[in-house]
């Protein structure tokens, strides 16, 4: 046999051998066709079958109370971890007055510097303001680190006023304040006190820090309303308001050195009715009128409005209040 014979033998082999494979690959493919419905029909049935006897199923009763997990425990746990907070803070020498301090009652900033006994359990009553707290803390958190901004948690400090605070958010001309709060508790105008913040902010960046800032931006986030849009605001910076909150932080820092109770500036009602140290400044004599001492019933007009309209409209309420 020549080569030319051997090699139309091996072809011939070859061919017989590929189609022989492809025959097996037809009868595979064919047991394929047969077998798998089967399965996948069982399986079908089955799940069919399932969701019918779930549906039978009635939900257990239990009782409310909970062996695995104690409510009650848990809120002594958090009074307990915001008393810890507490002492933990009053335990640090504190040279500077904090922002915070100048526009809420000086009085109570001086007693709480001064380390006046109060009871710890009764004030902090609300266990759940720590849960609160850690709730906000995260979401000032999570902005800060998806947004462009270009510096985040900034301290400032101002020797001339010996007050030091921090910065959630500065962006070339602005600075942000971010709050978080219940979306029921929001009337679609921004908390004073919350304007006031980053006002003074404002000021000691730009009087000692070189900075440029001409706008104070609120940005409102509701912590029980997530899928909600941030409510923000622009606001313009004013100079002559935040001096005047930054020289009571002199007129505080003073009052703690030589131990001369301050008059009770910034106070109001509800502050006096919340306030820890309030046995306290019943003693103290005052030359101004403390607000719980006034008696006076006078109506102030209050503005109603309704946060789910794009544009809300005011309604105008008659309130009694105590001043």
């Amino acid at each position: 046999m020549n080569e030319y014979e051997i090699l139309l033998s091996y072809l011939d082999k070859q061919d017989k051998l590929s189609k022989k494979s492809e025959k097996i690959d037809q009868i595979k493919s064919f047991e394929d066709i047969l077998v798998k419905p089967k399965t996948e029909i069982s399986k079908q049935n089955n799940i069919e079958e399932y969701q019918e006897k779930i549906k039978t199923i009635d939900t257990p009763q239990y009782s409310n109370v909970s062996v695995g997990f104690d409510p009650e425990k848990f809120e002594n746990m958090m009074r307990s971890r915001l008393i810890d907070n507490y002492k933990k803070m009053q335990s640090y020498e504190r040279p500077y007055i904090s922002v915070t301090e100048l526009f809420y009652c000086l009085r109570k900033s001086y007693y709480a510097r001064l380390k006046y006994a109060t009871d710890l359990k009764k004030q902090f009553n609300f266990a759940y303001l720590d849960l609160i707290n850690r709730i906000g803390n995260t979401i000032h958190d999570y902005v800060q680190e998806i947004y462009n901004f270009t510096e985040t948690e900034k301290t400032v400090v101002t020797e001339k006023y010996k007050v030091k605070g921090r910065v959630d958010a500065i962006n070339d001309t602005f600075l942000y304040e971010f709050k978080t709060m219940d979306e029921k508790k929001f009337t679609g105008i921004y908390i004073k006190e919350h304007y006031f913040q980053p006002l003074i902010y404002s000021y000691i960046l730009n009087s000692e820090y070189g900075y440029n800032i001409k706008t104070i931006t609120l940005v409102y986030f509701f912590r029980d309303n997530l899928k909600r849009r941030p409510y923000s605001i622009d606001l313009p910076i004013d100079d002559k308001l935040a001096i005047s909150f930054l020289e009571q932080g002199i007129l505080l820092h003073n009052s703690v050195i030589s131990k001369e109770i301050p008059e009770p500036l910034n106070s109001n009602q509800e502050q006096c009715h919340w306030c820890p140290y309030i046995s306290f400044c019943e003693k103290d004599l005052s030359k101004m009128q403390k607000p719980f001492e006034s008696k006076t019933i006078h109506k102030k007009k209050l503005k109603e409005v309704n946060i789910f309209d794009d544009e809300p409209k005011q309604e105008k309420k008659e309130v009694v209040f105590l001043m």
